[in-house]
């Protein structure tokens, strides 16, 4: 397998594959895949009319996303050799983020999978208006937030990256001495290295975000993409912490700007109950599943 390591100028092509079916999951969309290169090694390959991708670092090497275009089983199980030349264990290599529709491409008694989360999916145009009882609190949030800050809302600029980058290790420091969950801490320490590379090539991988000012200053940050038509993704929702009702309106106002949209993916809850009950709070109109797919033991050992 002759791969490439992963270049900006390669969106083109991976659109080319990535729009060829509506997909829900966020991991579906190219700036949601190079946004990792600071973390890991990521590299592709065209086989047999599959675009195939993998995230490598120096324990383990897997696929972010099944094979697009063409998920033939003598294309899966190259991918599996791939991986297992480096892995060398059968519970190391690993397809993530396979949708639901998508599992009847892996044969069962060759592939086992398991689910991995769910990402929660809004309409925006119940986040824009808050209405009825269901988001009386968010609402209340919003209109205490207006009346005690005077906010204000604008696109994100170039020059704001250093504002941005601070404010971030702030509200993670914030973050982290009110979880000592050592898994979300390391999420912690991830998101800022996405976020670092995300904002050094914002204009190349042709994201939205929207800053929120109040005091003279930057107090929160939301970013994100589209996944297809009428679908978004937000990435990214952070601000100071002291501030509050700042998430319910910063999400709000996002949303406002979102006008091509129907829908919103705000992701998945990172397995910690705090953020799910938060998400939950959003009334979702639907989930997408994430699974994760691996060879079935007697079956790795042929590879």
């Amino acid at each position: 397998m002759k791969l490439r390591p992963l270049r900006l100028s390669d969106r083109r092509l991976f659109e080319r594959f990535l729009f060829q079916a509506p997909h829900g999951l966020s991991a579906y969309a190219f700036a949601n895949i190079a946004v990792w290169n600071k973390l890991f090694s990521i590299r592709w390959a065209v086989v047999r009319g599959a675009l195939c991708c993998f995230f490598e670092d120096s324990a383990t090497r897997f696929m972010p996303f099944p094979p697009l275009g063409n998920p033939e089983h003598d294309v899966l199980m190259a991918c599996f050799r791939f991986m297992e030349e480096k892995n060398r264990n059968a519970e190391i290599s690993r397809i993530e983020n396979v949708e639901e529709g998508e599992l009847s491409a892996f044969h069962p008694g060759v592939f086992r999978h398991y689910k991995k989360c769910d990402e929660y999916i809004v309409r925006r145009r119940d986040m824009v208006s808050l209405a009825g009882g269901r988001y009386k609190h968010q609402r209340n949030l919003c209109h205490y937030f207006e009346k005690t800050c005077h906010p204000g809302t604008r696109p994100y600029r170039k020059g704001d990256r250093t504002a941005v980058l601070r404010l971030h290790r702030a509200w993670a420091r914030e973050r982290k001495s009110r979880d000592a969950d050592p898994v979300y801490q390391a999420m912690l320490d991830d998101s800022a290295a996405v976020l670092d590379v995300m904002l050094g090539s914002f204009g190349a991988l042709r994201m939205t975000a929207m800053v929120v000012t109040s005091g003279g200053g930057i107090r929160a940050f939301t970013s994100g993409f589209p996944l297809h038509d009428r679908l978004f993704c937000v990435n990214f929702e952070f601000g100071d912490l002291a501030m509050k009702g700042i998430a319910a309106y910063m999400f709000r106002e996002f949303c406002r700007c979102l006008e091509d949209d129907e829908e919103i993916n705000i992701m998945d809850a990172m397995g910690l109950d705090r953020i799910r009950r938060t998400k939950e709070m959003y009334h979702p109109v639907r989930t997408a599943g994430s699974y994760t797919v691996l060879l079935k033991g007697d079956h790795a050992s042929l590879l």
